[in-house]
Parts: structure tokens; sequence; C-alpha cells
């Protein structure tokens, strides 16, 4: 395909800068504010763009503003212009560790949280004393919106495949296994189907009320459990199966960092829950900048030990099994 270079001339980048953030911010003072310009000056340059595209582009609604079809049509490969300019065209940011100053903000689950955050404080503060971290709490669901508007550098979690605005490194499989209290529910052992869809369970769901993964897989064999209680927060379950004569189903690392606390027994499942990933997500943008290369390293140096745990205790199934003492 040849370059029209004189109808390209047309396009001012700053053009494309200011549709990107009206996209993300879905109202114009916000948007101006984002890329440093006055309202009324990203009012001008929305206007030019209506002109050059024969488009409204954005419409007034209650909330702000609304993109029209055709700025929907052309939001993603606008992100991506944007994207390979700042990676690829615009000097990598230089980051020094010992003595720079930053504070990074990664989204994941409670759970994953207290898995990870302690490993990665203790190494990064030997290497990088002024670097800060917030940490923003997710449900099982892929933050894409997060990424994309930098409310977020960094999500681990299941990560969406599929998304060219975003990079993921795996960095470990996941399974669900069984939690229950052996004094309550009987000695920890393999479980029957009929045993596990008829006992009471703590189901764990997202923050909009989705069941997660074992009921999609349930409902696509027609079968229903027993959900006695459903709940956002993974860290109840294991109080839940404690006091109670529930059973619940729960990543098998969870399960292996808490049941002895609790002193509960864990138990493969009686169906076929297909293990999913827990990767690092990141979006292009911020591929090639050192600062966040550097806490991607560092994350994947502080999972290595839990990964290895967990490729361990999946490849002899059988050691997973706690008896409550």
């Amino acid at each position: 395909m040849s370059i029209d270079h004189a109808h390209i001339l047309k396009f001012d980048l700053n053009l494309l800068v200011a549709f990107d953030a009206l996209m993300s911010e879905r109202n114009v003072t916000r948007a101006a504010h984002r890329i440093g310009i006055s309202q009324s000056a990203l009012s001008h340059n929305l206007g030019r763009l209506r002109t050059l595209l024969s488009d409204e582009l954005f419409v007034r609604s209650a909330r702000g503003i609304e993109p029209t079809p055709r700025a929907q049509e052309l939001a993603e490969t606008v992100s991506c212009i944007l994207c390979t300019i700042q990676s690829r065209l615009i000097e990598p940011e230089q980051f020094d560790p010992a003595t720079d100053e930053r504070t990074f903000t990664i989204g994941m689950t409670d759970y994953l949280e207290s898995l990870l955050m302690p490993r990665l404080l203790a190494a990064v503060y030997e290497q990088a004393p002024r670097v800060n971290f917030i940490v923003r709490s997710l449900d099982q669901d892929y933050p894409a919106d997060l990424l994309d508007s930098g409310e977020i550098d960094l999500a681990i979690g299941k990560v969406e495949t599929g998304n060219e605005l975003h990079k993921r490194r795996k960095l470990w499989s996941e399974r669900y296994v069984i939690l229950s209290n052996p004094e309550k529910t009987g000695p920890s052992g393999s479980i029957d189907l009929e045993t596990f869809l008829s006992t009471p369970q703590a189901v764990i769901v997202s923050k909009d009320g989705r069941c997660r993964l074992v009921d999609e897989v349930l409902a696509e064999r027609g079968l229903k459990r027993h959900a006695a209680v459903t709940t956002p927060h993974l860290f109840t379950l294991p109080i839940l199966v404690r006091e109670t004569h529930t059973i619940a189903a729960v990543p098998a690392s969870f399960a292996r960092a808490w049941a002895p606390v609790f002193g509960l027994g864990i138990s493969p499942g009686p169906v076929d829950i297909p293990p999913y990933d827990i990767s690092l997500a990141w979006h292009t943008s911020s591929d090639r900048n050192a600062a966040h290369a550097w806490l991607r390293q560092q994350i994947l140096a502080a999972v290595e030990p839990v990964r290895a745990e967990i490729l361990q205790a999946n490849a002899a199934p059988d050691a997973i099994m706690i008896a409550a003492e």
C-alpha cells in the first residue's frame, strides 16, 4: 500500500492524541486536563477532526460525551498508532532503581496480593528503597479498561488473550481443589460427584455476583451445586468451611497456603475443571519503558519460588491431600 503523504499531512498528531483522550475520559474537561491543554484548545481540535472525518465523533449525553459508531470503529486503530509512536520513536525513559523515586500501581486480587507482595516488597526494597506500590484490588474479571486508561501499570491474574494492545507473560497454571472441615463433613479424601453437588458450599463469585469457572463447567454438563452462601471475598471461605458444614472449591495455591492455618483438609474435585493461567499483563505503550521493564523482572523473580512450589504440587496431585490435625 502506497502512502499518500499529502493527505496524511492534514492529520496533525495532536488530533489523534485529543481523540484518544476523549475516548478514554468521555468528558471534555477531563480529557483536556489529561493531555495538558485548555478545554477550548481541545474543543478546537475536536472540530478539526469532525471536519476531516466528516463525522460528529462524540455527542453529548447525560454522563458527558459518547462516541459515535464511527469513533468506536476508529478507537483501536488510533490507540495502536499512538502506542507504536510512543514505544518505537520516543526515546525510552531512563530508570535508576537505586536513586529514582517511583510509584507503581498493580491490579490483582486480594489473594494474589497476599501471595506475591511480601516477596516483591522484600526484593525491591534492597534495590530500590524509593520505589513504592499502590495495589488496586480486583476480582477475577480482566481489567482491560484500567490498563488502557493507565489507572494501573500492571495486572496480575486471569488474563484474557487476543487484545493486541496488551502483552502477557504466563506465571503459573492454577487449578481448583476442595476445602473441607473433617470434623464436620468427614475425613479428607476423594469426593464423589453426588457428594460434591449435594453438600452445602461456600461459593466465591465476582463482585457483580457472577459465578466463576466451576459453575460454568457444571452448567455445561447440566449440573448445579448447592450454593449455601455466595461471597466475593475469597478469604472468607476458609472461615466459613471451618465454622459450618460447607465445603468450598478454591484455587489450589490458596488452599495450600491457608488449609493448615484453619485446620482444613484438601481434596481433588470430582469434576474435571480445566486449569487456568495466572499471568502478568501490561499495556504495549509501557513495553519499552525502562522502569516498567525493571518492575516486570522483579515480579518474575518474586514469583519463581511460588511457581516452583505449584509445579511440584501439580506434578504429584496426591501430595496436596492434607488432613486436619
